[in-house]
Order: C-alpha cells, then structure tokens, then sequence
C-alpha cells in the first residue's frame, strides 16, 4: 500500500490549537461515517493514493517545490512527523489557500491532461479508467480550494503511510 493524502478546511483557531488538534481532527476521518459526512460537506477532500498522479497532472512533476503549482497538493508549512519520515502534517495558511485556488481556477483540465499524463509513471502508459479517476480527484481538489478560499479558510494537509 502506497501513501494517502487528505485535506482539510481549517479555520485560524484550529491552527493555533496545533498539531495535536489537527491530528485529532483527521483521526476522526478514519471512521467511514465521518469521512463521508465531511466529504459531502466539503470540509475534507481525499486524493487518496492517487495524490501524486494528480500532482503529475497538474504540475508535470511529482513534487513540485516552487511556485504556485506547489501549492494545492503538497504545498504548506509542514508542522508535524507523525511516525515514518511520509507521515506528515502540512498547514496552508489563507493566502496561499487563495493562490491555490486562483491558480486551479485558471487551469485548462483538458489541456493539462494533454501535456502531462505521458509523465505518469505508469507501466504500459495510463489507462482511460486512471485518467477518468485522476481528473475526478482533481475536480474534487478545485472545488474543495475554492469553497476553503471562499470561507477564509486554512487548509491542513495529512499524508498517511
């Protein structure tokens, strides 16, 4: 099994609570129930295993370290290790939740499918079903950022090995 991401809206207090806090908060996630409660709601966005595809998708690259393509998938201050040197906890503060969520408003899916999906690493190139998915997690992830970006929110970010 690979590592998952999820996301989070947060608000300021809940940041300033800490990672303990965080961490509480995506531990209740685990339970079916309250992922899907929070991710009808909008309040949580799952990319599952497939986080770094998407990031492929929409940056080229796996890990994109600058500029604001950085941002949405694994952008953040990274304020907690919780076991393993994958396992961490990433807080993004308001403005850049905004620049995420601009900057995913400004992308042409189709376009960026086009360009990047012969970068993913994937034996016998990716099949139509995979894209179908990865374009799935990326709507999901736009409208997730411009629903936090709205609000004012933070987003905290978790990625589980």
């Amino acid at each position: 099994m690979g590592t998952s991401l999820r996301m989070r809206r947060v608000s300021a207090d809940e940041v300033a609570k800490g990672p303990d806090h965080l961490e509480k908060q995506f531990s209740k996630t685990l339970k079916n129930r309250t992922f899907k409660k929070e991710l009808d709601s909008g309040i949580l966005c799952s990319l599952g295993e497939y986080w770094q595809m998407v990031n492929v998708l929409l940056a080229g690259e796996d890990f994109p370290t600058t500029g604001v393509e950085s941002l949405p998938v694994l952008g953040g201050e990274h304020i907690a290790t919780q076991g393993e040197q994958v396992d961490v906890l990433l807080v993004l503060k308001p403005e850049l939740v905004r620049a995420a969520a601009d900057y995913l408003q400004g992308i042409d899916r189709e376009a960026q499918v086009r360009e990047n999906k012969g970068k993913l690493r994937v034996v016998g190139g990716a099949p139509d079903w995979m894209i179908d998915a990865l374009v799935g997690k990326f709507e999901a992830m736009r409208k997730f950022y411009l629903e936090a970006s709205a609000s004012g929110s933070a987003v905290a970010k978790r990625v589980y090995s």
